[in-house]
Formats: C-alpha cells, sequence, structure tokens
C-alpha cells in the first residue's frame, strides 16, 4: 500500500531501530508525492542533520539538461564519491532521480554499484515509472510506494490537452488517424503557448522602448531585444517539456492502475485496461524519444508525428 510520506519515514525509522535497513530503495509515485523530501527527511535521520542539500556525504544525480538522460559517466562519477571517506561516520547517501532515465550502460554500471554497494552508504532511486527499470536492477531495491497527499494542481494547458487525449483515445483508440488528431492537437497547444509568451515580451519590449527611447542610444534596446528572443525560446522549450512530462505521467498512471498500485481516473484506467504493461511501457518509451529527439533540434513536427504514432497508435505486430 503506497505511503505518505511522513507514514514512510515511520517505517525507515523503524527499519533502523531494529536494525534492519537495507542499503537500497526504490522510491516510487507520481510527481508531487514528495519522493525527494522523503529521501532528504530519511538523510536527515539516519545523520542527525538539517543542513542535508549542501551535506558533503547527500550525493544527488539527475538527468542531464539537454537529453534529459542519467548517462554513464554520472553513474561513475557518483559512485567514486561514494567510495570516498565520509565525514565524521556519516551515513553517504546516492540518490538518482528520474532513475527510469538511465540509458543501457548506466543501468549497468549502477547494476554492479548495487551488488557490490560502498561501505555505510545508501542508494535511492527515485522514478514514477519503475517498472521502465532493469528488472535486475528492481529485484536489488527495497521498493517503497507514495502517494498524493491530495488532488495535485494542473497546469491548464496540460489539463486542456490530456481531455483531449482522453476523449481521442476513447473515439479512436489504436488508429493512425487518432494518433496524427493528438499530434495535431499538440502541435495546435504548443502553437497557442509560444503566441502567448511571444505577446507577453513583446508588450514588455514596446513598454520598455517607449520608456527608455529617449535615455539610452539604441543600442540597450536592441540587447533587450535579442534578450527577449533568447527568453520566449528557452520559456517555450520548459512549457512544450511540461506537456511532455504531463503526457508521460498519464502512461505511468495508466501503468500503476494496471498493475494495481494506486487509483487512476476512469479515462486512464479505460486506457490501461487495453493493453498489457509491456505495451503501456513501450508507448511511454516513445515519449521518453520525443523529449531526447526534440532536445537534439530534430525538425519539431516531423518528431512529434512519429513519437505520437508510436504512443497512440496501433499495437505493434508480435
Amino acid at each position: 500500500m503506497p505511503f505518505l510520506v511522513d507514514e514512510a519515514i515511520g517505517y525507515l525509522v523503524r527499519a533502523k531501530n531494529g536494525g534492519r535497513l537495507p542499503h537500497s530503495y526504490l522510491i516510487t509515485g507520481p510527481d508531487g508525492s514528495g519522493k525527494r523530501d522523503l529521501v532528504r527527511k530519511f538523510f536527515a535521520e539516519l545523520n542527525q542533520t538539517k543542513a542535508v542539500e549542501k551535506h558533503p556525504d547527500y550525493h544527488l544525480l539527475e538527468p542531464e539538461s539537454k537529453s534529459r538522460r542519467i548517462l554513464v559517466e554520472q553513474i561513475r562519477q557518483l559512485e567514486e564519491s561514494l567510495r570516498m571517506k565520509s565525514s565524521e561516520g556519516a551515513w553517504k547517501f546516492g540518490v538518482i532521480v528520474d532513475a527510469d532515465r538511465m540509458m543501457p550502460q548506466a543501468s549497468n554500471a549502477f547494476l554492479k554499484t548495487l551488488e557490490e554497494p560502498p561501505l555505510k552508504s545508501i542508494l535511492c532511486l527515485l522514478t514514477a515509472v519503475p517498472e521502465a527499470l532493469l528488472e535486475t536492477v528492481q529485484s536489488r531495491c527495497i521498493r517503497i510506494s507514495l502517494r498524493m497527499p491530495g488532488a495535485p494542481d494542473l497546469d491548464p494547458a496540460g489539463d486542456t490537452f490530456l481531455s483531449t487525449v482522453a476523449r481521442v483515445c476513447r473515439e479512436r483508440p489504436n488508429t493512425i488517424a487518432g494518433a496524427l488528431t493528438l499530434a495535431r492537437a499538440f502541435q495546435d497547444q504548443l502553437q497557442s503557448i509560444r503566441a502567448s509568451i511571444e505577446s507577453e515580451h513583446g508588450e514588455k519590449l514596446s513598454e520598455e522602448t517607449e520608456t527608455y527611447r529617449q535615455r539610452t542610444d539604441g543600442r540597450w534596446l536592441e540587447r533587450e531585444e535579442e534578450r527577449l528572443l533568447v527568453l520566449t525560446e528557452s520559456r517555450y522549450v520548459k512549457a512544450r517539456s511540461r506537456l511532455i512530462d504531463g503526457l508521460m505521467e498519464w502512461f505511468a498512471e495508466a501503468t500503476r492502475s494496471k498493475n494495481g498500485a494506486g487509483s487512476a481516473k476512469p479515462e486512464t484506467q479505460q486506457f490501461a485496461e487495453r493493453y498489457s504493461v509491456p505495451e503501456l511501457l513501450r508507448r511511454y518509451r516513445a515519449l521518453v524519444e520525443l523529449q531526447e529527439n526534440l532536445s537534439r533540434n530534430i525538425q519539431e513536427t516531423l518528431a512529434i508525428e512519429v513519437a505520437f504514432i508510436e504512443a497512440f497508435g496501433p499495437e505493434n505486430e508480435k
């Protein structure tokens, strides 16, 4: 049964007091369930400290910013840090955020760390989709599942698009036409987001032009225009990434529902019932690949269409 964060801390403290402290944990739960908070509180409890994230024995690893993948070099660096002597005999923590995004080489390298863990170290893998990890990695960790303390606040754009996903999957499931309809709806949502950002920045530039026209030589406004163009693209990319993350969480919720781990919305439950867990994971990975491809500046429209056909189109022939 999934825990709330405080319930999970109680479980971990009892394990510690009983001398039953494993060296590796797989901490699962949807975004917002408190996975990072749990690990911070666990570290603070073991080491009797409040300065967790600045502590020299708290090692946090996240996906690379561009590829949104965890690379083998990161795993090796983490292992090297964990094998160093701890400060004042403290417990060393190796925390991997979004562990399902480990590349194959990274997963294999981490498996060796699990098999031969450094002394007085605890490894914590955080993920919303544990099934995407190697079974050999999963089997070597004690799983702690977290649940949401309440209904999360949804991003309006993401909420609108997920409603469209549910409707199209209900009306035209497993079809190329349905997948392309969703791809177009997704691109329409992206265009709306970009237009909103550009409008906001355009108004800001107009105000600054009116204010500073008589006070500068014009070069400041040129630089400000360039800065806002760069900021527009940055905000757009972040918003696009959030939309894809929302879709990935939709598939993750369907997968958890399929495995009986947590409740799901009726439309997500209905979607999950159509597929096996391996098929849901195959479709989920199409969205992971979409994030990666877009980070490489692959043509956006084509990348989205290909990914959506994989994620929402016909099942692969066996």
